[in-house]
């Protein structure tokens, strides 16, 4: 008799296996100046894109970000403001130098947030090179890793390790790339309703 292909001990699995490139291209554009297209995720800083993806405002990338910084400086130091050297506006910086500066040492959207609370332009745009340093270092550790990882795999011919250390590679690349990071899925919710319409079809039989 024949049986049927579920009871078939010759059945073979095919797991899919993840894509694995160096080849990436983003889906970001730059509102800047540049208004380059097609950017991946870590051309923004995080803000820049939790901003977007929250509000919707338009993105600037970095390059831009710095540009605007050093055009503002220009038209700062152009500027002759009488009261720039007096008491009143001198302030200290809030960041990593701490010197007490003139107003045209800050731009307006620092000097608004208040005396104690302000960073001067040097300080600010050397915060956002040592964010982005900081971050592209920490991806191309993770990724050298993952792919590491990929290779040991390989090595020792285990389909199951193989799967999760490329799975591993093209999560960090995707992020890479877009900026977000993989969400792990719980299965406590599908446990919770297994056990819920375990117990109700119970209640059912039992009374029938």
């Amino acid at each position: 008799p024949k049986h049927s292909s579920r009871f078939s001990p010759t059945i073979e699995t095919t797991m899919s296996t993840p894509v694995v490139t160096s080849k990436w291209a983003g889906t970001f554009a730059c509102s800047g100046m540049c208004q380059r297209k097609q950017l991946m995720g870590e051309e923004f800083s995080k803000k820049a894109l939790e901003r977007y993806r929250k509000d919707g405002k338009p993105l600037k990338c970095k390059q831009c970000v710095a540009a605007d910084e050093q055009t503002e400086r220009e038209n700062a130091a152009k500027r002759k403001v009488v009261d720039d050297n007096s008491d009143e506006t001198r302030r200290r910086c809030a960041g990593k130098c701490e010197r007490v500066l003139p107003k045209a040492s800050f731009n307006r959207n620092q000097y608004s947030k208040g005396d104690g609370k302000s960073r001067c332009r040097d300080c600010v745009e050397q915060s956002v090179k040592d964010e982005s340093a900081n971050q592209a270092k920490s991806k191309e550790e993770k990724i050298s890793a993952a792919r590491k990882k990929v290779d040991d795999a390989k090595r020792s011919g285990n389909a199951q390790q193989i799967l999760a250390a490329e799975s591993e590679l093209a999560a960090l690349e995707a992020e890479k790339v877009t900026g977000l990071k993989p969400i792990k899925l719980s299965a406590g919710r599908g446990r919770a309703r297994g056990r819920g319409g375990g117990r109700g079809r119970g209640r059912g039989v039992g009374r029938s």
